[in-house]
Formats: structure tokens, sequence, C-alpha cells
């Protein structure tokens, strides 16, 4: 997958999009393993919002793309990002899967969240330094899945090597974070039923599950 974004990606750009570069993109949204986490978080009728991909070198926060932040956070965005567990089940807004395609080790930067933040009952957000933030390490290839009721970020980047990831964001069947017009080039490239019902626009009535295959 890096050699394909190596083709298209300038090493300065901070965030691309991706998901329509090549079709391996499109498997990877459409993994059954995946897809099968995805559905105890958000439901059998779940869809794909938005992705877009990320990196980070040393001067990232000097060009301007990000700072240091925390964002998100239960009941933020209008009420979009939630999560509840109901009748012994979980129940999330919008959430991220995010794939990590370089080697992030402890100390590097990037990433940063609020552990169990997605649970709290008050808005609150510590400064980026404090001891209640993570900043998870992963190796090339591990995948993230959060809600965006968790409370997360972005910290400097130190590392000499690159910080690239792959984020693809899914909704509940019902709701949208971003219009799904912005999925029309998506769906155009569809290549089989499972892609097709992960890209429709958001709806309750009559709306059909997604069939998860085997394997």
């Amino acid at each position: 997958m890096n050699g394909i974004l190596n083709e298209h990606i300038p090493n300065e750009t901070h965030q691309f999009q991706f998901i329509t570069l090549d079709p391996v993109f499109m498997e990877l949204m459409a993994h059954p393993g995946t897809l099968r986490i995805i559905r105890t978080m958000i439901g059998e009728w779940m869809r794909l919002d938005h992705a877009y991909g990320i990196q980070m070198d040393r001067l990232t926060v000097e060009r301007g793309h990000v700072k240091p932040n925390l964002h998100g956070g239960p009941r933020h965005d209008h009420g979009e990002h939630q999560y509840q567990w109901f009748d012994g089940k979980m129940y999330n807004g919008l959430i991220v899967v995010m794939y990590a395609l370089e080697d992030i080790n402890p100390g590097d930067g990037g990433l940063i969240c609020v552990p169990g933040s997605h649970k709290s009952n008050f808005r609150y957000r510590p400064p980026v330094d404090s001891h209640l933030v993570a900043n998870p390490s992963f190796m090339a290839g591990d995948m993230l899945i959060f809600t965006e009721a968790l409370v997360h970020g972005t910290t400097t980047w130190t590392s000499d090597q690159r910080r690239r990831a792959l984020l693809y964001k899914f909704s509940p069947g019902y709701s949208a974070w971003v219009s799904s017009d912005g999925l029309n080039d998506v769906r155009a490239i569809a290549a089989n039923d499972v892609q097709r019902d992960l890209l429709r626009p958001p709806s309750v009535g009559k709306r059909t599950p997604v069939v998860i295959p085997e394997g």
C-alpha cells in the first residue's frame, strides 16, 4: 500500500484522499473480519461515512498543518459522537478504523487519547501533556478501532521516520457525519454487493443489513 501511496501523495501532505487510488483500498474497507467488529459497535446497518489518510513528519506542525490538540468526546458534534450500553449491547455514533502503515514507537507522538473518556457523563478535555493522555504505539499493519466519543487527538511527531495511517470512518445506517454525496466517486467503483451496501446513503425505513461474507 505504501508503494501505491508513494506514487500519488507528496511527502509534505498531511491529509490525503486514497480510497479510489487502487482496488486494494476498497477491499480493505470491506474486510470481513473488520466488518464483524464494526457490527458489534454500530449494528448490522453500518455504512462508510468517509475516509482519508494522514501522514506526519517532524515538520508537520511547523508547516501549520496541525497543532497538538484533543477533540471529540461524548455528545460532541451536535450529539452525534456517542457511546451507550443498553440491554447488553453497545451503541455508538461515528467510529474510526485506523490502519498504521508505519511503525509508531513509544514517544514518537501522533495519535493521543484519553482512555475511558467515551463513558464520561460530563465534558472534560485535559491538557495534551496530562498524565491522563495516552500515546499508543503500533507496528506497521496494526489496526485500531475507536469511537469518536473517545476524547482523542494529535501531538507533535518527534520521530525521524514518517507517520502514515489510513482512516476509515463508519456510521450507523441512520447517520451521516458528512454528506453522502462525497462518496459518489467511490460508489462508482464498488466491485461487489458488500462494497455497494457499505456505500449506501443513510436511511432507516426498509434498510437491509450488510451481509458479511464468511472467512
